[in-house]
């Protein structure tokens, strides 16, 4: 991660904020949720998709399999279902540079979704694992493995 991290600062009505960086070298994407706008429709779509209510986040392997997944851009980053609908979209310039690597690198990233709010937007990463730890513990998230793919521009064909 570095110095510098961007994210996506959520105000205080925000319904859902981002924040993407590395954990232990892995790219992790962490979304949090209010009560507000879209983000309890977006809570259940994911969780219809597969995102499994996890017990806890230390040391806990989060589950594969589920039915969403990353499209990224050269502008956006988009959460897709299986039908190609997009679910939650950011822009591409807020992502950590680490975290895009890794993700393209791996093609897969850990997503956790917490509701109850947004985590103080300035947590070191050790914190804000404890803090996705104890909303886990608490039945406040949501996680998995999924896929991430770059789309890239293509030229057209002439003939």
């Amino acid at each position: 991660m570095s110095a510098e991290e961007p994210r996506h600062e959520a105000q205080p009505d925000d319904a859902v904020a981002l924040r993407s960086l590395l954990a232990g070298g892995l790219p992790l994407l962490v979304a949090s949720l209010t009560e507000h706008g879209r983000a309890p429709q977006l809570h259940a779509a994911l969780v219809d998709a597969g995102l499994e209510q996890l017990p806890s986040f230390i040391g806990h392997d989060l589950p594969r399999g589920a039915r969403v997944g990353f499209q990224l851009d050269t502008r956006e980053l988009r959460l897709v279902d299986e039908r190609e609908d997009t679910l939650l979209r950011a822009p591409r310039e807020g992502l950590d540079t680490g975290w895009v690597t890794a993700a393209k690198r791996l093609k897969g990233t850990m997503v956790v979704v917490l509701s109850g709010g947004h985590p103080e937007p300035d947590l070191a990463p050790r914190a804000l694992a404890g803090t996705v730890d104890e909303r886990a513990r608490a039945g406040q998230a949501l996680g998995a493995i999924v896929g991430v793919v770059e789309d890239r521009p293509s030229l057209p064909l002439v003939f």
